[in-house]
């Protein structure tokens, strides 16, 4: 098979012209060109001078619309993915007629997105929940606490440690404390050494305190709330204790907050050597939280200053 030179369409044209108009002969024509002519005769049958395309041609088999139907009623009706709906469709026995196969996950995946059905719609559909943020007028009004477990480190392999920190609402100055478990003995003792931190350092005295629902800060059985050693040491310090929704750590998302900048700001940059380091270093960055660092929810202010500006205005 000869091979056909490349020629744009003004040279292809001028080919056939200087044989058909001009009278020349097929081959002198094709060696003032320098192509064959092979060349000469293939332009010939063709009326456009252009190349054909060379992305190859795409045949989708076009699902029916009986098998669409039955995949967006399984997907509304029951909420399965798309490789669910494939195997659902494989036991009931259910094919595509054109293909005489099950419908395949991508083919299914297709359907979901020419309906808008789906986990990426299903996000657009739901109500968006308004927010509401709060912060307290004055120091001490509000507590937050909770404990966190922390990674292990280097000297304490064998040993699951915990984090336990509690912040004021209104200023964010904070205390917190590594301790060795959760329970309501370590986090009544917790309690009692912040509230002696708060009043010894800032003078706030806390009048209410936000937990979750966990075992080291209450008990499920109300009857008996006086005989858990948390409880009793809330009553002690005269603070109210109150509870987050169950499963709604947003309501005490002041503290989730800032167990994200501890892991930031401390335990990404810090290399700890030991339990002891650990606690020492931890120590010293609340103090800088509490007095040096800016924060962006009271407005650029250092904790410390927002403390003084409110007992300055009052």
């Amino acid at each position: 098979m000869q091979i056909i030179k490349r020629l744009n369409p003004y040279t292809r044209k001028r080919l056939l012209e200087l044989v058909q108009v001009e009278k020349f002969r097929v081959r002198e024509a094709c060696k003032v060109l320098g192509v064959s002519e092979f060349t000469y005769y293939y332009w010939k049958k063709r009326e456009d001078f252009n190349d054909l395309p060379t992305t190859p041609k795409r045949f989708y088999r076009k699902t029916p619309k009986e098998l669409e139907r039955i995949v967006i009623k399984l997907r509304d009706n029951t909420g399965l993915s798309s490789i669910k709906i494939h195997f659902e469709l494989k036991n009931r026995e259910i094919v595509n007629p054109t293909t005489n196969r099950p419908l395949s996950e991508s083919a299914i995946r297709a359907i979901f997105k020419r309906y808008k059905r789906g986990y990426k719609f299903d996000k657009l559909k739901r109500p968006k929940v308004k927010i509401i943020r709060y912060e307290k007028q004055f120091p001490g009004e509000l507590g937050h606490i909770d404990i966190k477990k922390v990674r292990k480190i280097k000297g304490d392999e064998n040993q699951k440690r915990y984090e336990i920190l509690l912040i004021d609402d209104c200023t964010r100055i904070s205390y917190a404390e590594i301790i060795p478990d959760k329970t309501a003995i370590v986090a009544s003792a917790f309690l009692n050494n912040a509230t002696k931190y708060f009043k010894d350092n800032y003078n706030i005295e806390f009048k209410r305190l936000m937990s979750d629902n966990g075992n080291e800060f209450t008990t499920r059985y109300k009857k008996n709330l006086s005989l858990h050693l948390f409880e009793a040491s809330c009553k002690s310090l005269k603070i109210k204790h109150i509870y987050t929704k169950p499963y709604h750590p947003q309501t005490n998302g002041k503290v989730e907050r800032i167990w994200r900048t501890l892991d930031n700001e401390f335990y990404k940059k810090k290399w700890l050597n030991s339990p002891e380091h650990r606690e020492e270093e931890l120590a010293k960055w609340i103090e800088k939280y509490n007095r040096y660092r800016v924060h962006l929810g009271i407005k650029g202010m250092t904790p410390y200053q927002k403390l003084l500006k409110i007992r300055a205005a009052a």
